[in-house]
């Protein structure tokens, strides 16, 4: 009776165990060689097999344990008292058999599975034949009731980055790389506000400029495109291709070269930027807010970095690292505010969390919700952030150490 108790535990056990199991798990200890791991996956991608090999092993279990008790409480006490079978053998085996086993096969799932595995895939291949009833007939109720057998071939989202994170943990994935991955990841959700160049960032010129004031103004910055406003440096009208100028008197206006440019608001996201760039050769839009006011510049190569990583233009910070962060010690540096995350990540070998800013400011500003100001102190992760300079609304330098 012992043993046919501990069978039900198992089986009963194995059914809340192995389904608790994590997936992402499992897959990382197959891929390091565990042939357990490997067997529980594959179980798991034919769940009605998987459950009728727990239920069948479970009754079998239980109708054993139930005749034996019975023949035994006939045997001590008579015919007459076979019910006591019943009134012992109940409470054992939903306390034991089930409630317990359980619970204690659910918190240690993932231990577990690999090893029990085994044992689920002898006892497959022995019920085979009621197994394969039973499979028919699931099949069959399925169609009858006009339903589709589950099928889901694609890893979840959580698994993924899961996955990612445990790489990253492992050193698989250097910090640059997966700040990319995650930006790729997240693409559907990334927005015109995200990848745009901050107005603050942006040189523009006047309306009333002359061709000459254009081309010594995207002489002295390196830019070839110049977004013309009005009035207002937030009120960007049009953009200025400066080669359309070499030839033109200086004293001449720039009014009649300004190209139209479309206004996207902060909000569009990066699959609709990329549907229209589709439909023209090139693209330039003005990102504005909800009264108008412009914000940012988007331009082609904004939204392709999206997709495939950095590329240049005008507009981008250097890529140097040296341009950026200067060390003061050891794990001791002043870095520039408008750093990139993953460039700062792979020099300094630590870690951010995601979320979604670009810059070092941006995470100082998510993590306390506010502009922090100068001499503020703020830790994370045993690394603390000294806000070194500031002109307001604008944090310049960080002092970064742990």
């Amino acid at each position: 009776m012992a043993l046919c108790l501990a069978v039900e535990a198992f089986f009963s056990g194995s059914e809340i165990g192995v389904v608790s199991a994590d997936r992402m798990k499992l897959r990382h200890e197959a891929a390091q060689g565990s042939r357990g791991a490997a067997l529980a996956l594959e179980m798991l991608n034919k769940p009605e097999w998987l459950l009728s090999t727990t239920l069948v092993g479970t009754n079998i279990a239980v109708v054993a344990n139930t005749t034996l008790a019975t023949a035994l409480m006939i045997d001590l006490f008579g015919e007459r008292y076979s019910w006591l079978a019943i009134v012992i053998v109940a409470p054992l085996i939903w306390i034991f058999g089930e409630i317990v086993a359980k619970s204690v096969f659910q918190q240690r799932a993932d231990a577990i599975t690999p090893k029990a595995i085994y044992v689920l895939r002898a006892a497959s291949f022995l019920f085979s034949p009621i197994l394969a009833v039973f499979s028919f007939l699931t099949r069959l109720l399925t169609k009858l009731f006009g339903g589709e057998a589950a099928s889901n071939p694609f890893t979840l989202r959580e698994e993924i980055a899961a996955m990612m994170e445990m790489s990253a943990v492992e050193g698989d994935i250097p910090p640059m790389e997966r700040h990319m991955i995650r930006r790729v990841f997240n693409f559907g959700e990334t927005t015109a506000g995200d990848i745009m160049v901050p107005l603050i960032d942006v040189i523009g010129i006047a309306r009333e400029a002359t061709c000459g004031e254009a081309r010594r103004l995207a002489v002295e910055h390196a830019h070839k495109r110049l977004p013309v406003y009005e009035e207002r440096v937030d009120r960007v009208v049009g953009t200025l291709n400066v080669l359309d100028l070499l030839r033109e008197d200086p004293e001449r206006p720039i009014a009649p070269y300004i190209r139209e440019t479309r206004y996207v608001p902060d909000s569009t996201s990066v699959e609709k930027l990329l549907s229209d760039v589709r439909k023209g050769s090139g693209f330039t839009a003005v990102v504005v807010d909800e009264h108008g006011g412009a914000e940012g510049i988007v331009m082609l190569e904004d939204i392709l970095e999206v997709i495939v990583g950095e590329l240049e233009d005008e507009f981008d910070q250097p890529k140097s690292a040296s341009a950026w962060i200067r060390e003061l010690g050891e794990r001791d540096y002043l870095v520039e505010a408008r750093v990139k995350i993953g460039l700062l990540e792979e020099t300094l070998g630590i870690e951010l969390p995601a979320g979604k800013y670009d810059t070092l400011a941006g995470f100082l500003i998510e993590t306390t919700k506010a502009i922090p100001p100068a001499g503020a102190v703020i830790r994370h992760d045993g690394i603390s952030f000294t806000v070194e300079r500031v002109t307001m609304p604008t944090i310049l330098e960080v002092r970064v150490r742990w």
